[in-house]
């Protein structure tokens, strides 16, 4: 079977059919894209072109949010930009925990290993259905007082605690897809996840201003409408990859024999997923802190910043596609025993991370205040918006290799390197010159040159560490 003809809906129809497979017959109807052969820079951009088309419109509804909500007024708009780090801790949990179920399966699939793939896929599901509900549970316990140490004033937290209390029962709808899709890439496809985001993304785009503005004879729900909205499209997404996982892909099985392998697998996974959820929810808990910090300059500072990171979240959008084919495409070579692929993906994600983050700084440097003035009409808002996208994206090159970076150490199976990059980031650079930056030089321009620093920093170590793991991988070899 060759890529050209590969068609992953057929391929895996006959998987796990009720019937043991020879390991001839696995061969045959191998579930998986051959990563391990053939030009890398065609896998990465065969894999990564779907992804992209997918984020950006699941990173363009968010903006679609932000856009709609803004034109609720500047207090709904700043109290999005304290809900946003709280929401990107647990869509960082899910991606965590579908990197440690992408980096098994892919090394599973590159070692030739097929027997465990519905054992490891079934019991990442139930995985992730239990971590949903711990998020659910503690987040509606916790509404009011997180938001109030994170600086919220009394008017702004009731926005805020109408929309989390719709919002905090997305988590099994966020969590569970987004394992799923996890997945799909260790087995080579990313067609059908960006299929689903697209269609994902433009549900929530259409329901939002029904459900805000009570378009339509809906009653308007302002800021409890873009949560229920957000809420209908999630569970549709959750709804068509159970669908696809143990219908069409037959790797979601609730057997006695899959469910008795469930503490083999839940290691397994959660190897690489624990380290891998706790690097990308320290961003976002660093984004909360941040948030607190700015809160200092009130609430205009607040949206505006809020308003910004929205755009540079599509901006960057390329770069959570590479990461996100990274990791499989290290599992597999791993499991191959193909180092030299591994350091060739890393040098041509690199060498591309610089040359398009520059880009993209000379672009967003021009455009910037053409694009903040449709997000609010308060001349402050628009102000800090334009300040952090003048600076910030001088670092995105750097930012894009830590991704890719820490998308690689969870392939290869070693996910620590990856927490301890983006620790060194958010807790050794960007939280100390933040706090430096805003409190004796009182000024938002100083804070957002300290993130871009820690950016740049990280990128930095993440190269040398990560090509150096390879080198002596190749070399014990």
């Amino acid at each position: 079977m060759t890529v050209s003809n590969f068609n992953p809906i057929y391929s895996y129809k006959h998987l796990y059919e009720g019937f043991p497979l020879s390991s001839e017959q696995t061969t045959q109807n191998s579930p998986r894209v051959d990563l391990t052969t053939g030009p890398v820079h065609k896998h990465l951009i065969r894999m990564s072109l779907p992804m992209m088309v997918g984020i950006t419109a699941s990173m363009g509804f968010v903006l679609a949010d932000t856009y709609f909500i803004g034109k609720l007024g500047p207090n709904e708009l700043a109290a999005m930009g304290f809900v946003g780090p709280i929401a990107m801790i647990i869509v960082s949990a899910s991606i965590g925990l579908s990197a440690g179920t992408s980096s098994i399966m892919a090394r599973a699939t590159g070692s030739g290993s097929h027997k465990q793939l519905v054992k490891l896929a079934t019991n990442s599901f139930i995985i992730a259905v239990l971590i949903s509900l711990i998020f659910t549970v503690v987040g509606l316990l916790t509404i009011d007082p997180l938001f109030t140490m994170m600086g919220a004033d009394a008017k702004t937290l009731v926005m805020i605690h109408e929309y989390m209390m719709v919002w905090y029962w997305s988590p099994l709808f966020i969590i569970v897809p987004m394992v799923a899709m996890g997945v799909m890439r260790a087995l080579g496809d990313t067609s059908l996840q960006g299929k689903l985001m697209i269609i994902a993304a433009l549900a929530n785009v259409v329901l939002d201003p029904i459900m805000i503005f009570g378009l339509f004879g809906f009653p308007r729900l302002e800021m409890q409408g873009a949560a229920l909205a957000t809420l209908i499209t999630r569970a549709g997404t959750f709804a068509a990859v159970i669908f696809y996982l143990g219908y069409r892909f037959h790797v979601l099985k609730f057997t006695r024999e899959v469910l008795q392998d469930f503490k083999a697998s839940t290691r397994k996974i959660m190897h690489v997923g624990i380290p891998a959820m706790g690097t990308n929810m320290i961003i976002p808990l660093a984004g909360g802190v941040v948030i607190s910090v700015i809160a200092v300059f009130g609430n205009d500072a607040v949206a505006g910043t809020n308003v910004a990171m929205r755009i540079e979240a599509v901006t960057i959008i390329i770069f959570y596609a590479l990461s996100a084919v990274i990791g499989p495409f290290a599992g597999q070579n791993l499991g191959a025993k193909r180092y030299d692929r591994i350091e060739k993906a890393l040098k041509q994600c690199g060498i591309f991370s610089l040359i398009w983050g520059a880009v993209l700084a000379v672009l967003i440097g021009l455009f910037a205040p053409h694009i903040t003035v449709h997000f609010s009409d308060v001349t402050s808002i628009q102000g800090y918006a334009n300040s952090y996208l003048y600076i910030m994206p001088i670092s995105y090159g750097a930012y894009g290799f830590v991704m890719t970076a820490n998308a690689t150490f969870n392939g290869l199976g070693n996910p620590i390197p990856g927490v301890i990059v983006s620790t060194l980031r958010v807790a050794v650079f960007q939280f100390p010159l933040v706090l430096v930056a805003a409190f004796f030089f009182d000024n938002m321009t100083y804070v957002f040159a300290a993130s871009s620093l820690s950016n740049i920093l990280a990128g930095i170590i993440a190269y040398v560490w990560v090509t150096r793991t390879v080198r002596h991988l190749q070399t014990v070899a």
